[in-house]
């Protein structure tokens, strides 16, 4: 295949996994090649374990629309990144940030963004935020069983969720109840690492703790306060709300839709089962027309907000996906803020302009960078 010179190129760089082709979601990346393709952009899928550093080049892989297949090519270095590598071991995130350092001392390779580090750091940026302050529930790092169980004594429940997890993966919600016979039980309900649900009961602290030491292993984990974040059917859920920049360098809010767990479930992630609504018809049913109106109204605040925040002390990002919940009362909780967002909640929905505007989105902004001087 011969590239068109007169298209630059945009690599989407993702992470290699074990199968026929060497990354996830392909269907995604078929849609940003295709769109690249109608403005201008030659849109290639690589692994930054395919590099060779020697000659500057990268083994990646493109989609022919004519023949609706993908085909391997040797590339130059991409002068445009989008970064969607995710990762499920220690060393395989190591050796991505070594080839990241070394394509970001290239000062003719421009990222799209940054990916932004665990949530840990996340929220340290945006509590230095007042307005966005109030918003935040209280965390901090697990470190011992002491401070477990401290906080277990102050509320009698906690949420417990890796530093640097998503998907709903490795997520806790452990209570202190007092047993029929008037004794003391734990009890720890989520979801581990591989996502699958978990319902333990114990006896006495000690034993919960040692169990749970096992299940984290070394990961480091957060500790935070519980939050009621359910609907009058007693499923959890959250806000999901996908901004990102467009053609001229602008954060936007591309869409927002409402994620509900599975009955039982701690947790509204759709991997784990569950389910995507429009956001005005589900909060129109829980809290009324006005109030809806108006939690939609903050959401939508929030939303405007974050990025910025975030970019000012993070550096350049290209989309967000920020998770919202709303507990009982009507207040709004900003929960975690994701660089890596999914469209999977406009596929479920069937809402084609959102799902279509997010593969727009990040397709426009690399066009917009290119001809972004930058200083």
């Amino acid at each position: 295949m011969q590239l068109s010179e007169a298209r630059p190129l945009l690599g989407i760089m993702v992470t290699e996994l074990m199968r026929q082709l060497p990354f996830a979601n392909s269907d995604f990346y078929k849609r940003l090649t295709q769109f690249g393709l109608q403005e201008g952009l030659h849109v290639f899928v690589f692994s930054p374990n395919r590099i060779d550093w020697d000659r500057f080049t990268v083994t990646g892989y493109t989609y022919i629309p004519e023949s609706r297949e993908w085909i391997t090519n040797l590339f130059p270095l991409p002068t445009l990144i989008y970064d969607r590598c995710f990762f499920s071991t220690k060393d395989s995130y190591h050796q991505y940030r070594s080839h990241v350092s070394k394509l970001r001392t290239k000062p003719e390779i421009r990222f799209l963004g940054y990916g932004l580090s665990g949530k840990w750091e996340v929220q340290q940026i945006l509590q230095k935020n007042d307005y966005l302050l109030p918003y935040l529930p209280e965390t901090h790092f697990l470190t011992n069983g002491h401070d477990l169980l401290h906080w277990l004594n102050k509320s009698n429940e906690v949420f417990l969720k890796p530093q640097g997890g998503s998907q709903g993966r490795g997520a806790l919600h452990i209570q202190k109840v007092m047993s029929p016979d008037d004794r003391m039980r734990y009890i720890v309900k989520g979801r581990n690492a591989r996502n699958l649900p978990i319902h333990r009961h114990f006896k006495k602290f000690e034993a919960c703790w040692y169990w749970l030491r096992g299940l984290i292993g070394k990961r480091p984990y957060l500790i935070q306060q519980y939050l009621t974040l359910q609907s009058k059917k007693g499923t959890a859920y959250d806000v999901r709300s996908l901004v990102q920049k467009n053609g001229k360098g602008l954060w936007e809010t591309t869409g927002m839709a409402v994620r509900s767990g599975k009955p039982g479930s701690i947790t509204s992630n759709l991997h784990g089962g569950g389910t995507a609504e429009d956001v005005t018809d589900f909060l129109t049913r829980e809290f009324g027309a006005t109030q809806a109106e108006t939690l939609i109204a903050e959401l939508t605040l929030l939303s405007n907000l974050i990025p910025p925040v975030l970019e000012t002390h993070h550096g350049r990002l290209a989309e967000l996906g920020i998770d919202l919940g709303i507990d009982t009362l009507g207040r709004i909780w900003i929960l975690e803020v994701n660089s890596k967002p999914g469209r999977t909640i406009f596929a479920r929905m069937h809402d084609k302009k959102a799902r279509s505007k997010s593969i727009a989105n990040p397709i426009r902004y690399a066009g917009f960078l290119l001809h972004k001087k930058l200083s």
